[in-house]
């Protein structure tokens, strides 16, 4: 319960007010000058560990000039009567003093940027932590309200989970990673050390070029061999392959995976990967021959002669690009969140087959489907009768005896391309 003292100038001689507590905001009270400067000292020199709220003199709107104390670490409860005070004391005294002080707390330069309350009219306040005050509202409800939104707690989930969110490829299942030269690096290093590699990129093979003319034009970009069909191929070779593919592998550059060697294969990796955008391969190699790894990115086995890596959300295995994970994507109100079925509504809009069919003894002709019974809807039971007949459906049989794939006629209408041709306005 809130603890109620008037403030005098000798504090021993405090007493209760004849009134009841929950009224005690009502009550007048005139402070003179002299007793408002004793309560600020009494309430300056008051003990720290009270462990309490002390105010005095308190004055704001329709207050007149009461003191309190109020516990800390204890729920207490201002009520009274319309116009005795209330929200002038929780809001505009002891929350406008709480969140003034913690605002003091920072910088001049922040404090530009926070939105500050005026000082309430008050003669001392002692022992105030910093405050927050929590709304009390009627929020407006709609189709896309839970308690995540009302609660705002999706707006500290959506940022969360692009930080613990794992990414794998849909198509091999391999964890996607955006990796760094530094990154690949340590892989190399980790797994292949002592081992000779190549460090490849892909680059295009412009249309209607030769293999001749294509290795000159790598020449003058100071690129002496490529890897083509499983083997190193000089640039400057006099037979050059009769044709090439749409892209061709550059050799970056031959290390011996060591510690000493860093350096070194982290240049190379950062060239292959500009010039390969942001992708590129390692091949272990053993004079000129191509041996096979026993690792990839993930630590798996991997049966191929090269080991891809890339940067970015890209499966490099795959060639895969997915979008990196960003708080739209786990967001149900954004397109990017969305359930593609119900977009984000949560409920799809579908037909009760149970009350459009309710009596699945019934034949076609004789009205089982429900909503094409009357004058109203008569000529809808007119079409469905004919479309039934070009189909060679028996509508005299009982509905549930009728073949599945004749119920779906019924239900769905007609394919077009392998799917059930969509309504504009049903949806179906």
């Amino acid at each position: 319960m809130t603890k109620l003292v008037i403030a005098r100038r000798d504090h021993r001689r405090a007493r209760r007010p004849p009134y009841p507590r929950c009224c005690a905001a009502l009550a007048p009270k005139r402070t003179s000058p002299v007793d408002r400067n004793v309560a600020e000292a009494a309430c300056v020199a008051a003990p720290a560990d009270r462990g309490c709220v002390e105010i005095r003199g308190a004055r704001q709107n329709n207050l007149k000039g009461i003191d309190l104390d109020l516990p800390l670490g204890q729920m207490t409860v201002i009520t009274g009567p319309s116009g005795s005070g209330k929200s002038s004391l929780a809001f505009e005294t002891i929350y406008a003093e709480g969140q003034r002080r913690y605002v003091e707390t920072f910088s001049p330069y922040m404090r530009q940027f926070l939105d500050r309350m005026d000082k309430p009219r008050v003669d001392a306040i002692r022992g105030i932590p910093p405050a927050i005050a929590i709304e009390q509202a009627n929020p407006v409800k709609s189709s896309r309200s839970t308690v995540g939104t009302m609660t705002e707690i999706n707006d500290y989930v959506k940022l969360l989970m692009p930080r613990i969110a794992r990414a794998f490829c849909p198509s091999c299942e391999r964890e996607i990673r955006p990796e760094t030269p530094q990154g690949i690096a340590d892989a190399v290093v980790r797994e292949l050390s002592g081992r000779s590699v190549l460090i490849t990129f892909w680059i295009a093979v412009p249309a209607k070029t030769d293999a001749r003319e294509f290795f000159q034009f790598l020449q003058q970009q100071g690129y002496l061999r490529v890897w083509l069909h499983g083997e190193v191929i000089r640039c400057d070779t006099n037979n050059p392959p009769a044709r090439l593919g749409a892209r061709v592998q550059v050799i970056q550059d031959r290390i011996t995976i060591s510690e000493e060697n860093r350096s070194r294969l982290v240049e190379a990796l950062e060239t292959a990967l500009r010039f390969g955008r942001d992708r590129i391969n390692v091949v272990p190699v053993s004079g000129e021959n191509v041996q096979r790894p026993t690792f990839n990115a993930q630590g798996a086995t991997q049966p191929q002669a090269e080991i891809p890596f890339s940067k970015g959300w890209h499966c490099a295995h795959c060639d895969l690009d997915i979008r990196p994970p960003t708080p739209g994507l786990f967001s149900f109100n954004s397109p990017l969140g969305a359930c593609p079925e119900c977009r984000g509504f949560g409920r799809t809009i579908a037909i009760d087959l149970n009350r459009a069919i309710p009596d699945r003894s019934l034949s076609i002709a004789q009205g089982a489907v429900r909503v094409f019974r009357g004058e109203e809807m008569g000529e809808s039971q007119k079409d469905l009768l004919r479309a039934c007949a070009r189909e060679e459906i028996d509508v005299h049989a009982p509905f549930e005896d009728l073949p599945k794939s004749d119920q779906d006629f019924v239900i769905n209408g007609e394919k077009k391309n392998g799917k059930y041709e969509e309504d504009e306005d049903s949806g179906r």
